[in-house]
């Protein structure tokens, strides 16, 4: 009985270690803040912020708005891209979290908006108006985020800088804003900032201000770790890409699809990519190994396929990928997170439906029903389930393909696609393995004793049912 409970906790732990969210949550985008403050005699006057993006989504999002680097300098090349690829995120306040006095700061729309290109890089330069009082600056702290984890963005602490005027008196420092961690595990860093308008007075040091933060938990290490290892692939892919356009058929284009299938693996580590249903399927239904692999294969290429087939057409019709690509993402959305939840909910009306006949409790001999498990109707709620959950176009497929587009290079992004999805396929794969394998067990421990068997048998049919039903009605409430 011991050894059961150990292995339940364990299980537990381990889908409690991929919480709810945005199905396709998992950075696409890289992207490096700097900051400047700005201070006078009168207050903080504004953060002026540099990004610099990764190149691939540099290359992906000029081809997609058709510009180059002497069109992007032209008035007209900087209205397009302030409007078609900065102007929205004001929906999303610019990413900044500014707080004062224990109260969050409203953003205001930023001034003096200037795109450029640093290296081939995309960079955007703008301000952020502040206008606080020196009164006003008290237990202040900026970060920059996205919540959503399409971007992930670090703040570059080498580049913190500031414009001080008159007598202000500045200091700083950088430390993990824990209460603004998102998906459990990422946690972005904030600059704390003190500021004094007394001639020869330096202000409180904010390191004094606060305790010491705690460190990171091996999760958290865990993402990091994931992060820079996902930047530093897709640097990778952009090099290898750029030289297929001289070599088509060289040693590029199969390290190209090498790096991509890697890529895949440590990218579904990440949030996201259906784990969570996945983890509560096999947890309420009996599997096999066979099936575990099928789902977690069909819900990646499936994710990955939308997104090729959402962008090709938004082309063909459009003439813009991105564009296009986003419009058919936000329409499908609530009619796939439905579709999962209705879906989650019939296995959970099922279970019951059993429980109530007895026949769940009284003729449930063996930890996993391998008839069951070989019937065409278990394959076809499997395909179901998988279909459903994959729907959702996969943003970073988005992007290669619209890179690949940008170098002339589409059937390598295509073929990157197919590659990165088997990598993508593999790591959720092994998700499902574990837990076919926990349900297997956890029946096998309990089965000492019929009656507590069923009764567990049961329970896991139901409660890992109920997880898909409310996964979905989560995600559903979210997107409308």
């Amino acid at each position: 009985m011991k050894k059961y409970l150990l292995f339940l906790l364990f299980f537990l732990a381990l889908t409690a270690a991929f919480p709810f969210g945005s199905a396709e949550a998992h950075p696409h985008v890289y992207v490096d803040v700097s900051l400047t403050f700005v201070v006078d005699d009168n207050g903080l006057v504004a953060i002026r912020q540099n990004w610099l993006f990764d190149d691939m989504f540099s290359r992906a999002i000029l081809a997609d708005l058709e510009l180059d680097q002497a069109s992007l300098a032209t008035p007209q090349g900087q209205n397009t891209i302030k409007n078609g690829a900065f102007a929205y995120l004001s929906n999303y306040e610019y990413f900044t979290f500014v707080e004062s006095c224990g109260k969050r700061v409203p953003i205001a729309t930023p001034t003096d908006f200037k795109a450029g290109l640093l290296e081939g890089r995309l960079v955007y330069d703008f301000t952020v108006p502040l206008s606080l009082s020196f009164e006003q600056v008290r237990d202040f702290r900026v970060a920059v985020f996205d919540k959503e984890y399409y971007s992930d963005i670090m703040l570059m602490k080498d580049n913190i800088s500031f414009e001080v005027g008159g007598m202000a008196q500045v200091s700083h420092v950088v430390r993990p804003a824990e209460d603004q961690a998102y998906w459990q595990f990422i946690v972005p860093e904030a600059v704390h900032l003190s500021i004094s308008n007394a001639p020869g007075t330096a202000p409180n040091q904010p390191v004094q201000m606060a305790a010491e933060s705690s460190s990171p938990s091996i999760m958290q290490g865990v993402m990091s770790k994931v992060r820079a290892v996902q930047k530093e692939l897709t640097v990778r892919l952009n090099g290898f890409a750029v030289d297929i356009q001289d070599d088509p058929f060289g040693p590029a284009l199969w390290m190209f699809l090498g790096f991509s299938f890697l890529y895949g693996i440590v990218h579904a580590v990440g949030p996201g990519h259906g784990k969570t249903v996945v983890c509560s399927y096999f947890l309420s239904n009996p599997g096999s190994f066979f099936s575990g692999a099928l789902m977690g294969n069909v819900i990646t290429f499936v994710h990955m396929g939308s997104a090729a087939v959402a962008v090709g057409v938004a082309y063909m019709v459009f003439s813009s990928g991105m564009g296009g690509f986003q419009a058919a993402s936000r329409a499908l959305q609530p009619a796939s997170y439905g579709m999962l939840a209705l879906m989650g909910l019939f296995l959970a009306a099922k279970a019951i439906r059993d429980v109530l006949r007895g026949g769940m409790l009284v003729e449930t001999t063996c930890p996993i029903d391998h008839d069951d498990v070989a019937r065409a109707a278990h394959i076809k709620n499997v395909l179901m389930v998988s279909f459903v959950t994959g729907l959702i176009p996969c943003p970073g497929a988005a992007v290669i393909l619209s890179f690949s587009i940008g170098l002339n290079i589409f059937w390598a992004g295509v073929f990157a696609l197919i590659t990165m999805a088997m990598g993508m396929g593999l790591t959720t794969t092994l998700f499902a393995w574990a837990a076919v394998a926990a349900r297997g067990v956890t029946l096998k421990l309990s089965g000492r004793n019929k009656k507590f068997f069923n009764w567990i048998y049961a329970a896991l049919s139901i409660l890992g049912a109920a997880c898909i039903a409310l996964f979905g009605s989560v995600l559903f409430l979210g997107s409308i």
